[in-house]
């Protein structure tokens, strides 16, 4: 499992006290509003640890300034950055609900024996897909219950009900 989990996108800058434009990435905005500290994920792939010292709300728009950085010309060094959480500050899964992250590199399984590997996810228009590799290349996935069953994150598994996606 993932230390970190992709949380929110960090936007353009907001005014002229350093504030930016925070964008959740599940709809979600509780527990944004409770953080203290998070790590931003750069452009250049680069990682910095955070403070955050002041949320404001804009309407339905998030607002996040970070300590050290509460001038627009030194907030926007952090535009387009991707905001990265602890799992124990992430948005509370329900009962049978995990975070995407948890999907990478799961076992697929059909019929009793491996098919493929879990090695990335995208949104499609009525469903996550997500990207099998297997012998053949990669193949997308629906995450259906139509198509798949039980993801075991305990055992790294996750069941394929229908293998002819596969080919």
């Amino acid at each position: 499992m993932q230390p970190l989990l992709s949380a929110a996108t960090v936007g353009s800058r907001h005014g002229l006290e350093g504030f930016l434009k925070i964008y959740s990435l599940s709809g979600e905005y509780d527990h944004l509003e409770r953080l203290d500290e998070c790590v931003l994920r750069m452009k250049d792939g680069s990682e910095k640890k955070v403070r955050v010292s002041d949320v404001r709300w804009k309407g339905d728009l998030m607002l996040m300034r970070f300590q050290g950085y509460d001038t627009p010309e030194k907030a926007m060094a952090l535009s387009g950055s991707l905001l990265l959480l602890r799992r124990d500050q992430a948005a509370p899964l329900e009962e049978g609900e995990l975070y995407v992250a948890d999907l990478y590199g799961l076992s697929v399984i059909a019929d009793g024996r491996e098919v493929g590997r879990v090695e990335s996810t995208s949104d499609g228009a009525q469903a996550l897909y997500l990207h099998v590799r297997t012998e053949d290349g990669i193949h997308l996935v629906p995450y259906l219950p139509a198509f798949i069953g039980k993801a075991d994150t305990k055992a790294g598994t996750i069941e394929l009900l229908m293998p002819e996606l596969l080919s």
